[in-house]
């Protein structure tokens, strides 16, 4: 498993775009629209996102997403999409090793 941990601003995403275009994998973000844009800025097209509802929705069963099967899944801010799985999360570890 890929970890990319720094400060703001400091090109996390586009490390992690970069990572999902050599792996054929998909993007789950806040904003597949916007980081889309961010990857063009970067000069990275062809990769494939998903927003963070629609990827709760296949993973639930509600959607039946084929471009998930077999593919690599990258998501972009953790934090926010942990929050999203329950508001009741306060706190997390991480481990680097």
């Amino acid at each position: 498993m890929y970890r990319i941990i720094d400060k703001k601003g400091m090109g996390k995403t586009g490390r992690l775009l970069l990572l999902a275009k050599e792996n054929d994998g998909i993007v789950v973000c806040a904003n597949p629209i916007k980081t889309r844009e961010q990857a063009h800025h970067y000069g990275l097209t062809g990769i494939n996102y998903i927003s963070y509802t629609d990827y709760f929705e296949c993973l639930c069963g509600y959607a039946n997403d084929e471009l998930l099967a077999n593919r690599k899944i990258f998501i972009d801010e953790i934090d926010v999409f942990l929050s999203l799985c329950s508001s009741d999360i306060a706190g997390y570890t991480l481990s680097l090793e």
